[in-house]
């Protein structure tokens, strides 16, 4: 007779399950998410993992695995590995499915699990709700000993990764220019594909964060302006042509101009969509609420249709497969290609963008000159973690009926985004944290200040304002 799953209450976000490791996330959970994921595809499947470098995530992968094996999945681990270089490994390999043990951008002491399928993309909203079904109701998921899964180690699959991505660019032309680069991989899982990559493309590579570091000492994994002071001065001091700064796990990518300037993620999305659709007009390209109306200008420009989703990957990759699009990606530079692997890419990203420097023969602040300009705030508003799952959905509600009524339009498919001329205001709840996204743009710095304000204060009141009544009820 098997053992029984204990009911547990776990729920994915926009990202799989996030938490906390050996708090939220421990591995009694990890084994049984591995259990239902064995469940949900079926005994003797071919499952790939791969994991982040952060503290706990050999503990979780392995956690995951022997949940896997137990119920019966066949696992193929292929170690510390970009998350796109994952979604390579599970086409590459013909498997059934994959997991990425990886909480991106958090904090070092958050871990999470994502789960993909045999595509290549990340699971949909749907098949995670199907796995936390699965997890809440507990069963008897372990399959007979002579069932148990077998598990082999696959090795190589970072340099397997880069040599595709080499295939996909003018590498000649690019290793001619012998560009500077200065590259920060923050310590996550590129620093064992991002300097290969780069070196083969011969460029001077100056590299900072480069060794592996579960704790993300020396700077914050979400390669965001603040955390990239140190990128930003190098770049300027070493007169390199560009700045590569990516996230822990290598699907999103930040990049800094040869002034030592950081660039906006939505101009890097409609560069390459730019560059890449040109000539291929009635292109479809799929992107978040979140993105910038710079992508709407260079749409017009090569007279392609943008189609907007709510944020999340696995949003994206749907309409993407839904609409036939060629391009998708986030404000953040969380680039999807159709045609390449079905998961954001950083690494991608980054050697395009220098493929497109090589063939203009101009420098990135140069070719990001000929788009048109917008100011843009990109803030985060925390709320108590025991009030926000009763409030979240409460504090959209309010922040709609506060913000002036005269908007010119009004988008509810994530959060809310409201329009006033071509300047907007969005406000969403997080997917994999307490808080509040707020994003504003505006087409000069005045508007800009102008609207950060209201945004801040109408979404700090109604966090305040339902997070008291919701305590006043306890």
């Amino acid at each position: 007779m098997g053992l029984r799953l204990n009911p547990l209450k776990p729920s994915f976000g926009t990202a799989g399950i996030r938490g906390i490791a050996n708090s939220d996330l421990t591995p009694q959970l990890a084994i049984q998410v591995g259990l239902c994921m064995a469940k949900y595809l079926g005994p003797g499947k071919r499952v790939v993992v791969g994991r982040d470098t952060r503290v706990s995530s050999d503990m979780i992968a392995m956690a995951v695995i022997s949940g896997l094996l137990s119920g019966g999945c066949n696992v193929e681990d292929v170690g510390v590995v970009a998350t796109p270089a994952l979604s390579f490994a599970i086409k590459m390999l013909k498997a059934d499915g994959g997991v990425m043990v990886t909480a991106s951008h958090n904090p070092p002491e958050w871990n999470g699990i994502k789960l993909w399928n045999c595509d290549g993309a990340i699971f949909t909203r749907a098949q995670d709700r199907e796995i936390e079904e699965l997890l809440h109701k507990g069963g008897d998921y372990y399959v007979p000993w002579s069932n148990i899964g077998g598990f082999r180690r696959i090795e190589g699959i970072p340099d397997m990764y880069v040599g595709a991505i080499l295939t996909r660019i003018d590498a000649e032309t690019l290793r001619s220019r012998r560009y500077r680069v200065v590259l920060d991989c923050g310590g996550g899982a590129t620093c064992f594909s991002s300097p290969k990559l780069l070196r083969e493309l011969n460029c001077e590579l100056i590299t900072l964060n480069c060794e592996p570091d579960g704790f993300f000492r020396m700077r914050k994994p979400e390669p965001r302006p603040e955390n990239l002071s140190k990128i930003m001065e190098t770049v300027k001091s070493t007169s390199s042509d560009l700045g590569i700064a990516h996230d822990g796990d290598g699907d999103r990518t930040s990049f800094i101009d040869e002034n030592g300037d950081y660039v906006q993620g939505d101009k890097i999305l409609a560069l390459i969509c730019l560059n890449y659709l040109r000539n291929k007009p009635g292109s479809v390209i799929v992107t978040t609420v979140i993105t910038s109306s710079v992508i709407f200008d260079v749409a017009e420009k090569i007279k392609a249709k943008v189609v907007l989703t709510p944020v999340g990957e696995s949003c994206v990759v749907e309409k993407m497969k839904e609409t036939g699009a060629e391009i998708g990606g986030e404000e953040n530079i969380g680039l999807i290609v159709r045609d390449w692997v079905w998961s954001r890419e950083g690494l991608y990203a980054a050697a395009l963008v220098l493929d497109i420097m090589a063939r203009e023969k101009r420098p990135l602040s140069q070719l990001l000159s000929e788009l048109p300009n917008y100011e843009q705030a990109k803030l985060s508003v925390k709320c108590d973690s025991d009030v926000y799952p009763f409030i979240k959905n409460d504090v959209i509600k309010t922040v709609r009926e506060t913000l002036p009524q005269d908007y010119d339009n009004i988008i509810t498919i994530d959060g809310i985004k409201v329009y006033y001329g071509r300047n907007w205001i969005l406000v969403r709840p997080s997917g994999t944290e307490p808080l509040f996204r707020v994003f504003i743009e505006a087409e000069d710095k005045t508007t800009l200040e102008k609207l950060k304000k209201m945004a801040l204060d109408v979404t700090t009141g109604a966090i305040q304002e339902l997070s008291e009544k919701i305590r006043g009820r306890i």
